[in-house]
């Protein structure tokens, strides 16, 4: 948009000339007023001298009363006296137009002025009102790219509103690279969990087109056959349940129960519930639960996150024997789960949360591979982290740290 277009295509410039208008109006009305008002002064006074020389008065000598009312007398046959009003005079209208002329010049040129230097700083903040429009236009069909220049004073509008739209832009594209960010990890998710459904289905699948299509199989076939079937559907129900979790975790669409609970019943529960794995993987399990140690926390949850934890090791870690202990100090409250498993690689820690990352030894386990990320994120929701300690042969700690 030239300065032409700005021009037009803006209220502000027109107003400018509005109010121009205006002030060359005042102007005039001033300038008649005041040529008025001077004419009349100065004619007077040309009364007063012109009676005082009639007096008798030297026409260099500063018009003296005696003399005026000298003149008064002589002229009285004229009814001319000092009071005479001075628009009779025939010097009036000159003496007028020589001060209405230069006064109202000077009021018309300081209008003027006034008219191109508003109009000129209007046109300066509309140009870069309308470069930085351009910006945001580029900023919009490509923000990685985008580049928005301070236009304007310092404290300006015009350098507040660019520093603004700079804000604006880094956020868009914060925005954008978590948007980003979130498409990819929901793509990776869903390949992973529709690989996960598609291998038990295909398992399903198989088992029941042999058992309906094979007459000569024997009872304990059909038996085992029928048990893959079932644990592969729980696996598939564990699977979805899971993820619907997850995804609302990944949300913050929980709405935690938050209420003063023992830690230790918290743990005692998370144990009582996994028992019937524990016994069949033959895990003993040692508790260190001291009563009155409790946290503001939803019980359930939690409970939830300490269970996910205990499975994990019993799935994966190869252990005889599970340790949970409850701790308090100054600092920070823990739970600690330990087990005497094979331990983890120090590479392979920071992937021990990753969706899908666990990996069972155990062919007749089927694990989600989702709860070590349901636990991280819940325990994170209230306020705290999982820490792990872990080394080749000697097992693995986890810690519920809390900071007080």
């Amino acid at each position: 948009m030239d300065r032409t277009d700005r021009f037009l295509n803006n209220r502000a410039p027109k107003k400018l000339v509005a109010v121009f208008l205006l002030l060359l109006l005042l102007s005039f009305c001033a300038a008649y007023f005041t040529s008025g008002k001077c004419a009349d002064v100065i004619v007077r006074e040309q009364i007063r001298s012109e009676l005082a020389i009639a007096g008798g008065g030297k026409f260099t000598d500063y018009p003296d009363e005696k003399d005026i009312s000298a003149g008064e007398v002589l002229m009285s046959r004229y009814s001319i006296d000092r009071d005479i009003s001075p628009q009779l005079m025939k010097s009036y209208r000159s003496v007028r137009r020589v001060i209405f002329f230069p006064v109202f010049g000077l009021l018309a040129a300081l209008s003027a002025i006034w008219l191109i230097i508003s109009v000129r700083e209007l046109m300066a903040i509309y140009r870069d009102l309308e470069s930085l429009r351009n910006e945001c236009v580029k900023a919009a069909d490509n923000s990685e790219n985008a580049a928005i220049t301070l236009y304007g004073e310092d404290l300006g509008s015009v350098h507040r509103i660019s520093d603004a739209v700079e804000m604006l832009v880094d956020r868009l594209n914060n925005t954008k690279f978590s948007l980003t960010s979130e498409q990819r990890y929901l793509r990776v998710f869903l390949t992973d969990l529709s690989h996960q459904i598609k291998t038990s289905l295909a398992v399903v699948r198989l088992n029941t087109d042999m058992l309906t299509e094979l007459d000569d199989l024997s009872e304990e076939r059909r038996e085992k056959l029928s048990d893959e079937i079932q644990l592969n559907l729980d696996s598939m129900e564990r699977l979805v349940i899971e993820a619907i979790k997850l995804a609302k975790l990944d949300a913050d669409a929980v709405e935690y129960n938050m209420a003063d609970s023992d830690l230790s019943a918290v743990c005692a529960l998370a144990i009582k519930r996994i028992s019937p794995l524990l016994r069949k993987k033959k895990i003993t399990v040692s508790t260190e639960l001291p009563e009155n140690i409790t946290m503001l926390c939803d019980k359930n949850w939690l409970c939830e996150a300490v269970e996910n934890i205990l499975k994990n090791s019993a799935d994966h870690s190869g252990c005889t024997k599970i340790t949970a202990e409850v701790a308090d100090d100054p600092v920070m409250t823990k739970i600690v789960l330990s087990d005497n498993g094979r331990g983890i690689p120090q590479e392979d820690i920071p992937k021990l949360f990753e969706r899908f990352s666990s990996k069972s030894g155990d062919i007749s386990m089927y694990s989600s591979g989702l709860g070590m990320s349901i636990s991280r994120k819940i325990v994170r929701a209230h306020g705290g982290d999982i820490l792990v300690y872990s080394e080749p042969d000697k097992g693995t700690r986890f810690e519920f740290a809390f900071l007080k």
